[in-house]
């Protein structure tokens, strides 16, 4: 920044007129009061609250409104508990599991009044979340009445923020809390499903009773009694070996001086700060660390001991060092770092709850004690303000810590498998950005700057509020500069502390600081879904004046507006680069260099969230092993990967190759693949490509396959749409069209032993067809369908050598239960003119017919599995009694049904995880070209076993890390084979855990 830039923003900061400010701002004041005591044997508290309400604002008020969120968990008829059914999440798994809030007594007095005794108001209503009481007279402006009430809360089992597991309590949004009274009114909402909180500031005097053995702590410093922290405090250097002799003694002295029915009081003290929060356990040890004079208190179970010792003081200190320089010094007299119950972590005025000792978690919780704590915005109303802000802020903490991968990427090495060590890794910027540009792009993206429950489903708001809402603000520092960001940071903060903030606050101080208006940006980011995409044009370059004179060309392809950067890189090494506003739909800049430019690169640091970078300049190329689990994309380069593989067959031998793979970020997938038959000395080669097809929808994608395999050619070409209301979970419709070739070459590849003999599985000649598939997935809170849809069309006029219709459709239904679940399979199809449709197609009775089968590299071709393996595949008929027999037809309906039970591993089984054991029924009517329909049913027992392998070495050769086997054993059979009884023990393997 050149100097009269730098004294410009300078003199703004300190002389600005705080025009915001000037709006003659005003808040409430709360002061609450209470006594608590916690009945672990009712999972349940009592309480008495004494509440000093102040009316700061200029009206006068005529009714008072109290948050009562534990009621969102009371039954399944709250606005928590439906709205989160919308999304398939069941809250309140028992009754006795929910949790609620009675008010035991209620009263509303003005203390300045001098009113008669019996005069206080005790009337009030319930609705959902909120209570609501008229006032027994008006309150004016400067005015104060004070509520006492005494309440009992039946403590949930924990879910979400708040509730019991064990012997621990989370308390989060626990008690009566009096609603926001703003400029804009009364916020006396129900409690939603997606959204936070909004709270007065105020006092809060809590007294807290538990029994003596339970340790606690709290939003607040200690004013009164014994929290119980030096009881259990860890000393930090005993060996791991002495520890749990040290630990045993703990233990024996808190159940000692607990005593018979011994009770534990404490009283916290806490000043501006809009909620209280407390955590509790007699598992908890405790540590103390400090930041500059301010006390660090951290709580952790005893088993989390070596995670959590002196790393999470430490982290927390660092965590106020980095919040103090950056916005503005911490404020208050302690900071609590307990280890919640909760996924992830959740933050309250000086305490959070942390499930893990990570650092990046301690980051985000601590700095939310900022934004949403001290920079207190309507959580439900402008979410982005503080988890944007608080995503931001981490992200930048770990970048300035650990470099540009924004994680220890040294420990997560040592820590990491050797597959893990040989992928190659994103940037945690670089991931978060990829994922949000996906979602950006995917049709379901929404404005940020939305009140919560307003989005769409919960996917679209954790990606806009935390993912879109950081890199608002990494766009913001990037137009005004980092350095006037910086500045804008500690005036925020110095101009907003203990106060509510909104966009338009936070704006005035971002106009104010940088002198730019920033309307336009605002305006662009929360309240539309603009998409960010330029192009490189033409360059011009020519000799002049003893250098080169460039003239670059900037195409806007998009409606989003932003400054994008052009850089210039020269033969000798030389950069230049130049800011253009990126209002124009045609933009040029000009650049002289002493040497000849040879790159031009658009947005070189990729900052502006463009859509796709492909024409930005020259992409490179990056050549490499294609390892197992390997996601790795690049917007900037192609990645190009190579894998091996090889198999047998009878008619190759051994088959060796490997394929090609090359990828350019979510769009253009290229595949080449090349495989030689030692024995037939024949070359099969594969071509796929596929790229989005954004004119048919945002989630429509088209594909090519060419390929010769294993004695047959074939060719296909389809579009696949995708549509759904919600981008993760919910019904999804999906939808193939295309065209498709097969041609047989080589018949030895196709003969199959069955029990009758060996025979051809393919015809000869071209199968020239048109196909479409529609599929749907509509389900239940506890139950699950898939629903496609099939119709193939070959004809003779298409240089087809047959000519056929068919119809299919099949109905899959799960219902998973802890005792037993059911599947169920409805499977029809028809082909007209069945005779003249080639074997490969007909409807097998045993499970899938051989065109399905050539989808399996093990299945192709004779000898590729050994011919006494009773592999199963499903499909068809799928009465997998009938295995090894060739009864296909034209026409079948079948019913497959599974109860299922999951078994606890036995141990000879551990190996290969989890056990479910099957009792099963098939039944199949198949009906054959000009001759009436057969019924074929079986009935059998089977289990399976799934196993997710860790994530290493071995594989490579496995293909994967979810391994299924399926062993099923058909024991009775209604029309038995020649020569077999209806029963007989008979066995079939598959690696299909569905069928």
């Amino acid at each position: 920044m050149r100097v009269t830039q730098l004294l410009t923003v300078v003199f703004i900061f300190l002389f600005s007129t705080d025009s915001v400010s000037q709006e003659e701002y005003w808040q409430q004041f709360v002061h609450y009061t209470m006594d608590v005591t916690l009945l672990p044997i009712e999972h349940s508290i009592v309480a008495e609250a004494s509440i000093e309400y102040t009316n700061n604002s200029p009206d006068t008020l005529q009714q008072i409104f109290m948050h009562l969120y534990p009621n969102a968990y009371k039954d399944e008829h709250t606005v928590y508990v439906t709205e989160a059914r919308r999304f398939f999440q069941k809250i309140i798994s028992s009754p006795q599991d929910g949790g609620f809030i009675e008010i035991e007594s209620f009263a509303i007095t003005y203390p300045e009044a001098n009113l008669p005794a019996g005069t206080e108001h005790t009337d009030f209503e319930i609705r959902d979340t909120i209570l609501e009481a008229t006032l027994p007279q008006p309150l004016p402006p400067a005015g104060k009445l004070t509520i006492s009430l005494s309440f009992r809360n039946k403590i949930r089992k924990h879910v979400r923020r708040s509730g019991y597991r064990g012997f621990q309590y989370d308390m989060a949004q626990w008690y009566p809390k009096v609603c926001v009274y703003d400029e804009n009114g009364w916020h006396a909402r129900p409690f939603h499903y997606l959204g936070e909180f909004y709270g007065e500031f105020g006092t809060f005097d809590i007294t807290i009773h538990t029994p003596f053995e339970y340790i606690i702590g709290a939003t607040g410093a200690v004013s009164a009694g014994d929290p119980g922290w030096q009881s259990v405090l860890v000393d930090t250097a005993i060996s791991r070996k002495d520890w749990p002799k040290r630990h045993k003694e703990i233990q024996e002295n808190l159940r000692e001086k607990a005593g018979e029915g011994a009770q534990r009081s404490v009283t916290f003290h806490a000043e501006n700060v809009h909620d209280f929060a407390w955590v509790t356990s007699p598992d908890f040890l405790y540590e103390q660390g400090e930041w500059d004079g301010i006390p660090i208190h951290v709580l952790y179970r005893s088993k989390a001991k070596w995670r959590w010792s002196k790393v999470v003081s430490r982290r927390a200190a660092k965590a106020l060092a980095w919040l103090s320089e950056k916005f503005g010094r911490y404020p208050y007299p302690q900071l609590s770092v307990t280890h919640g119950l909760l996924g992830g972590g959740m933050e309250y005025p000086m305490l959070v709850m942390n499930s893990t000792s990570r650092e990046s978690i301690i980051l985000h919780e601590v700095g939310h004690i900022y934004f949403y704590g001290i920079l207190a915005n309507n959580e439900w109303k402008e979410p982005w303000l503080d988890e944007g802000f608080t995503d931001f802020q981490t992200r930048q903490y770990m970048e300035a810590e650990y470099g540009h991968w924004g994680f220890n990427r040294d420990l997560m090495r040592k820590r990491s498998t050797w597959l893990q060590k040989h992928r190659p890794m994103k940037t945690e910027r670089a991931r978060t950005r990829d994922a949000l540009l996906g979602f950006m792009q995917s049709g379901h993206d929404e404005p940020l700057g939305q009140i919560a429950h307003h989005y769409n489903e919960p996917g679209s708001y954790y990606r806009n509020v935390y993912d879109k809402g950081a890199f608002f603000f990494d766009m913001l520092g990037y137009v005004v500069g980092d350095s006037t960001f910086a500045l804008i940071c500690k005036e925020y903060f110095r101009r907003w502390q203990f106060k509510h903030v909104n966009e338009a606050r936070f704006r005035q101080v971002c106009e104010d600081v940088s002198g730019q208006s920033l309307k336009w940006f605002f305006d662009q980011w929360l309240r539309n879904t603009a998409k960010i995409d330029y192009a490189l044009g033409k360059t011009k370059t020519e000799a002049a004046n003893g250098g080169w004179r460039t003239e670059v060309t900037v195409l806007k392809k998009a409606e989003g507006v932003m400054p994008v950067e052009v850089q210039v890189t020269t033969a000798d090494g030389e950069q230049k680069r130049q800011r253009l506003g990126g209002l124009e739909r045609i933009g040029k800049v000009l650049f002289n260099t002493e040497s000849k430019p040879e790159n031009v690169m658009l947005d070189p640091d990729d900052k502006i969230l463009e859509s796709r970078r492909n024409d930005n300049g020259k992409l490179g190329t990056r050549f490499g092993f294609e390892y197992p689990g390997m996601t790795f994309l690049s917007r900037d380069e192609y990645i190009t990967t190579w894998r091996p593989s090889g198999w047998y067959n009878s008619v190759d031998d051994l088959r060796i190759g490997g394929r090609l793979r090359s990828r350019l970020g979510i769009y253009r997938n290229t595949e080449l693949g090349l495989w030689y038959g030692t024995g037939s000395k024949e070359l099969d080669v594969r071509f796929r490509y596929s790229n989005p097809v954004k004119a048919l929808g945002n989630r429509t994608r088209g594909y090519l396959l060419a390929a010769k395999m294993e004695g047959r050619q074939e060719i296909d070409v389809h579009l696949r749409f995708v549509k759904s209301k919600y981008l993760r979970g919910g019904t999804e419709h999906r939808i193939w069209v295309g065209f498709n070739h097969t041609r047989l070459l080589n018949s030895a590849y196709t003969m199959r032993e069955f029990s009758t003999g060996r025979i051809s599985t393919w015809d000869e000649g071209s199968v020239n067809k048109l196909y479409a598939r529609y599929n749907v997935n509509p389900r239940g809170m506890h139950w699950f369908t898939s629903i496609t849809l099939g119709l193939d069309m070959a004809q003779q006029d298409w240089a087809s050598d047959y000519s056929y219709n068919s119809l299919f459709s099949e109905i899959k239904f799960w219902a998973p239960s802890r005792v037993v679940g059911l599947f169920a399979r409805i499977f029809a199809k028809g082909i007209s003119d069945g005779a003249d449709a080639p074997s490969q197609e007909m409807i097998y009775v045993d499970g899938a017919n051989p065109r399905a089968r050539f989808k399996r590299f093990f299945l192709r071709s004779a000898g590729a599995l050994p011919e006494k393996f009773h592999y199963h595949q499903p499909g068809g008929g799928n009465v997998r009694g009938y295995y090894n027999n060739p009864i296909a037809g034209d026409r079948v309906w079948a019913l497959n049904l599974e109860l299922r039970k999951r078994m606890p591993v036995l141990r000879s089984l551990q190996r290969f995880g989890m056990t479910t054991v099957v009792a099963f029924f098939d039944v199949a009517s198949v009906g054959f070209a000009n001759a009436d329909a057969d019924l074929f049913a079986d009935a059998g027992v089977g289990f399976r076993l799934q196993k997710r392998l860790p994530d290493d070495w071995y594989t490579l050769f496995t293909g994967g890390r979810n391994l299924a086997l399926r062993l099923d054993f058909p024991l009775w059979l209604n029309r038995p084979l020649p020569g077999e009884n209806s029963l007989r023990f008979r066995w079939v393997a598959g690696f299909d855990f569905e069928l």
